[in-house]
């Protein structure tokens, strides 16, 4: 199995979140992030933060591409060029670096996050999904992750 370590994800420069009405949202700072994109995009970003379940209703109906405003970067080591390692770097804007001896910085969105996970039945992509959950619950909610049921 290989070993995932998250070492960056999307965050604000303090200085500028309180000019934003991402700080009205009821989630994470990311999750916030991702609802005022989709609020945006539907004209309602005057009901920012009234409903907690805006994130999971958008990607339930297949709207994902909000959620593809947050990045993470990973460090991957024990983890082979194999067909797994080829499918996820190939999906669309997944950068990635081969630092050698079957080591890896893999920089992806949240939406690569997922579409990896539906794809794939590795431990990779579950460690992944794993270790992004915490910073948006609402993304991966539906998601059955580490052996979790998944929520109704």
């Amino acid at each position: 199995m290989p070993t995932v370590k998250l070492l960056s994800y999307t965050r604000m420069d303090a200085d500028h979140l309180a000019e934003t009405p991402i700080v009205h949202g009821a989630g994470t700072l990311q999750e916030n992030l991702i609802e005022y994109a989709g609020r945006i995009c539907y004209r309602s970003d005057a009901k920012m933060g009234h409903n907690p379940t805006f994130i999971d209703l958008r990607v339930r109906e297949g709207h994902e591409d909000i959620i593809e405003h947050v990045r993470f970067v990973f460090r991957v080591e024990g983890q082979p060029l194999d067909r797994e390692l080829l499918m996820l770097i190939s999906l669309p804007t997944v950068e990635f670096s081969d630092l050698g001896d079957d080591a890896w910085i893999i920089s992806l969105n949240a939406r690569n996050v997922r579409d990896f996970w539906r794809s794939s039945n590795s431990d990779l992509a579950a460690e992944l999904a794993r270790l992004s959950g915490p910073i948006t619950p609402a993304v991966f909610r539906d998601l059955p992750l580490a052996g979790e049921e998944v929520s109704s």
